[in-house]
């Protein structure tokens, strides 16, 4: 199409479905105000949209080229879950992360993976089946750990432990999990992904699935079975979780304590005390 006729007002061609648009990835047509969910929450992952951002219903209708309606309900899923405050009439507010809420996902994000991973793993040894998926998941974040892909890493790192929720096949704690999806994905970012070595994150998938495999076949790197698979997620969550504080986001108080000491010493120096 020619930027005359656009100006005649003819419509932009749409783009196939799971084309980019700008920096919101178009939703397949398949669940679509649950696909919309998950692109908002990857836009605030991102940070394409700001905590306190206003969302409004029909701009966000327009740029996905649909009706109000599945926006209108993907508004409400992520409002119910906590990730926007407000309502789509109104328009809703993308809320806060405080370290508080962090934290809280990160408790339970721990006790509901500690359940599914132990029946994962009796379900991959029952059936003597390898661990396939997460492998093909493996091949998906070295793909994007070599392309330095943020939005990639941020989306197969998620993948990953859908896998084990699949395979623990226990709908209960599955559906507690697919509750805190979304807040995982964004925390990740805020937490886990800024300015760090996607290498160093495929690494850590790699120990977890090494160890994973292990406890399959009944076994620990010295031969013995421990079926600790608690300990083994709160390795490798440890080096992603935050520190707690109790000051608001981008206070000096959140940055490590290291890095503040660095700051003061870097201010005394150049305040010549």
């Amino acid at each position: 199409m020619s930027e005359e006729t656009r100006r005649a007002g003819a419509p932009a061609p749409v783009p196939e479905a799971g084309q980019p648009v700008g920096e919101f990835p178009l939703p397949k047509p398949a669940l679509l105000a649950e696909a919309i969910a998950d692109s908002v929450a990857e836009a605030i992952a991102t940070g394409h949209l700001a905590p306190g951002e206003r969302i409004v219903e029909t701009a966000l209708a327009e740029k996905y080229g649909v009706s109000r309606v599945p926006v209108r309900e993907a508004l409400k899923v992520l409002a119910t879950q906590g990730i926007l405050v407000g309502s789509g009439h109104r328009g809703c507010r993308v809320s806060s992360f405080a370290p508080e809420k962090i934290e809280q996902v990160f408790e339970v994000r721990l006790e509901l993976e500690t359940i599914l991973l132990r029946d994962a793993v009796a379900n991959w040894r029952r059936r003597g089946a390898g661990i396939v998926e997460l492998d093909a998941v493996i091949e998906t974040m070295r793909t994007a750990a070599r392309a330095d892909d943020l939005r990639g890493m941020l989306r197969a790192d998620l993948e990953f432990h859908r896998v084990i929720c699949r395979a623990s096949e226990n709908e209960i704690v599955a559906a507690l999990w697919n509750a805190i999806a979304r807040h995982v994905l964004i925390i990740f970012n805020l937490a886990r992904y800024r300015d760090v070595d996607l290498e160093r994150a495929l690494d850590q998938h790699l120990r977890l699935r090494d160890c994973i495999a292990r406890e399959i076949e009944g076994r620990t790197e010295d031969g013995a079975a421990t079926g600790n698979f608690r300990a083994a997620l709160e390795g490798h969550f440890q080096s992603r979780r935050p520190a707690r504080t109790r000051t608001a986001p981008g206070g000096d108080a959140q940055r490590p304590a290291s890095e503040r000491q660095s700051r003061k010493a870097a201010s005394v120096a150049s305040s010549g005390g």
